[in-house]
C-alpha cells in the first residue's frame, strides 16, 4: 500500500489536471498538429510508391544475370586481394577461369534478356552481397583467420552451388521452353565449377556427394549439396575457430522475391 494520503493524492491530480490542461493550450497555442496517437510538425513529404513487382521470365534471367556478377566480383576480390596463398595459389589460374566463364554467362544471359524485350543487367545482386558476400569475407579477412585461403575456396564451393541451384529454381519457373534448355546449360557450368572447388578442399570419393564429418558432425564439402533437382540452403563455414575450434556458420539462400531483379531495378 502506498502511504499517500487522500489529501496528497488530490493535490497530485490537480497539478495532473494543470500539466494537461497547459500542454493542450500551448499545443494549440503553437500551431501543433493534434493527432489521435502522438503530437508531430511540419509537413511530410510525398513519397513514391515502387512499381508492383511481377515475377516474368525476364525477372528470372535478370537476378540469374545479377548472380553472375556476384561471382565475377567476388573473383576479382580475391585475386585483387592476393588471397589464394601458398599451395592454394596455384589456384589463381583456375579463378581467373572461373570468373571468365562467369562473365560469359553474363553475357549469354543478358543477350537472352535483350532478346525477350527485358533490359540487360550488369551487376550484382545488391542484397546477396549484402547479407551473404560482405561478412564472408569480414570473416575470411580477418587478421585472426589461419585459413584465409582455404575460406576463400570454400566461399567461392558455396557461390557456385547458390549459381547452381538458382538455375534449377529458373529452370522450374520460366515460361518459355528454349530460354530453359538454355538456363540448364549455364548451370552445369556451375556445377562443373562445384566440382573441381569441392576436390580441393575435400578431394577423392568424399566429395562426391553429401557426406558427414563424423568428427564434427557437420556436412562435408561436396560437389552437390543435395539431390539435383531440390533447392536447399548452401552452409558456409568461415573465419576464425572459437575456442572450441568451431568457425562461424553462414547459410545462403538462392534469391527471394525481395531479391529479384526486376524491371524497375537498376545498378547504381
Amino acid at each position: 500500500m502506498s502511504n499517500i494520503s487522500r489529501r496528497d493524492a488530490l493535490r497530485v491530480g490537480g497539478l495532473s489536471v494543470f500539466g494537461a490542461a497547459f500542454l493542450a493550450a500551448c499545443g494549440k497555442q503553437s500551431g501543433v498538429v493534434q493527432s489521435a496517437n502522438i503530437l508531430s510538425e511540419g509537413v511530410v513529404p510525398p513519397t513514391t510508391a515502387l512499381p508492383a513487382g511481377i515475377v516474368t521470365d525476364v525477372v528470372l534471367l535478370r537476378t540469374a544475370a545479377s548472380l553472375e556478377y556476384n561471382a565475377i566480383d567476388t573473383y576479382n576480390a580475391v585475386l585483387e586481394g592476393g588471397l589464394l596463398t601458398g599451395d592454394f595459389a596455384k589456384l589463381t589460374d583456375a579463378v581467373k577461369r572461373f570468373r571468365d566463364d562467369h562473365q560469359a554467362h553474363a553475357d549469354a544471359v543478358n543477350q537472352l534478356v535483350v532478346a525477350s524485350g527485358g533490359k540487360a543487367h550488369t551487376c550484382a545482386n545488391a542484397r546477396i552481397d549484402t547479407l551473404y558476400i560482405q561478412p564472408a569475407l569480414a570473416l575470411i579477412t580477418a587478421k585472426d583467420n589461419p585459413d584465409l585461403s582455404k575460406d576463400v575456396v570454400a566461399l567461392a564451393h558455396a557461390l557456385e552451388n547458390l549459381a547452381t541451384q538458382t538455375y534449377q529454381g529458373v529452370v522450374a519457373s520460366l515460361v518459355a521452353p528454349s530460354l530453359r534448355a538454355d538456363a540448364i546449360r549455364i548451370a552445369q557450368d556451375e556445377a562443373r565449377h562445384a566440382v573441381v572447388l569441392a576436390q580441393v578442399l575435400n578431394g577423392g570419393y568424399a566429395s562426391v556427394g553429401p557426406t558427414t564429418n563424423e568428427a564434427t558432425g557437420k556436412p562435408n564439402i561436396a560437389s552437390v549439396p543435395a539431390a539435383y533437382g531440390s533447392l536447399s540452403t548452401v552452409t558456409l563455414q568461415a573465419g576464425a575457430p572459437s575456442a572450441e575450434g568451431v568457425k562461424t556458420s553462414l547459410t545462403l539462400e538462392t534469391p527471394s522475391l525481395n531479391g529479384l531483379i526486376y524491371d524497375f531495378v537498376d545498378c547504381q
